[in-house]
């Protein structure tokens, strides 16, 4: 039973760290698990145009987790990360920082090509 538990753990904390580096990964491309998917799609149909698919809301790594956890000038200090305080988020959950140039659509795709409905805009 002892060595069930030690396994069982070992198995936990496998998937949970998977798990936590497939978001970081996210977080640091600007994505959500939908806009990935959807993003594989827009780069072949911008592959195949002759065009490159630019992320609108990447925008950069540094920048990315720095949104994400509110560690801006009008946000939180870094430690606040440190601490179980509950923090609020910069958005209102409906609009986010795009990229300069890129305020009405991803780069490379077309209004009609998109995926995501762009429902209450």
């Amino acid at each position: 039973m002892f060595m069930l538990i030690y396994i069982i753990c070992f198995a936990l904390g496998l998937a949970v760290s998977a798990m936590c580096g497939w978001h970081l990964y996210l977080v640091s491309q600007g994505q959500t698990s939908v806009e990935n998917h959807d993003a594989s799609t827009y780069r072949k149909v911008a592959a195949s145009r002759g065009e490159t698919f630019v992320n609108a809301y990447n925008l950069g790594v540094r920048d990315n987790f720095r949104l994400f956890f509110n560690i801006t000038e009008t946000g939180h200090p870094w430690w606040v990360l440190l601490t179980p305080l509950r923090t609020v988020p910069y958005t209102n959950g409906h609009a986010w920082i795009r990229r300069r140039g890129y305020e009405h659509g991803h780069g490379g795709i077309r209004d009609e090509e998109e995926l995501t409905d762009q429902e209450d805009e």
